[in-house]
């Protein structure tokens, strides 16, 4: 291949990125969102149907049970949600997406190359992960585990079963 379809295959790869940017922060970001809101509903109902009194505030949930049992969910600026038992903290859930691990969105991006084995090879993995992008999958992981969770009540069933 000539210099110039190595300049057009950089063009495509660069515009590929700039595409998956804008679907990370169009799509996936409010995505994960909903879903931090939905673990911190779930969480309310999931005591509240337990008998334990509900508190909200600034984004987080407290619920105590008899002024002797308490626990605090609440997320922080990255996608991570945690659960206290008091002061201790007995759960870290991360969200995810699918094709995250092929996505180096938040982190630094290869650059083109010379190489057009290299290129066409990143230009596939950016066109799979328009694909993700596009109606992202998000899923909870408990940090430690290689356990995923779609819903928001079944992830609290496994750290409580109660």
């Amino acid at each position: 291949m000539s210099e110039k379809d190595v300049e057009v295959l950089k063009r495509e790869f660069v515009s590929l990125q700039e595409k998956n940017t804008k679907l990370f922060e169009q799509d996936v970001l409010p995505a994960i969102a909903q879903k931090k809101q939905a673990f911190l509903d779930a969480f309310e109902d999931y005591f509240r149907e337990r008998g334990f009194i509900v508190k909200k505030r600034n984004g987080a949930v407290r619920v105590s049970y008899d002024y002797t049992l308490q626990f605090k969910a609440f997320s922080n600026e990255s996608d991570e949600l945690f659960i206290m038992k008091g002061k201790e903290q007995i759960a870290c859930i991360s969200l995810h997406f699918k094709g995250e691990e092929n996505s180096q969105i938040n982190s630094q991006r290869n650059n083109p190359t010379d190489s057009i084995h290299l290129l066409e090879k990143e230009i596939e993995r950016e066109k799979m992960l328009s694909m993700d992008l596009v109606e992202p999958e998000i899923y909870y992981a408990p940090t430690n585990s290689q356990i995923f969770f779609d819903n928001p009540y079944a992830i609290l069933e496994s750290i409580f079963q109660i």
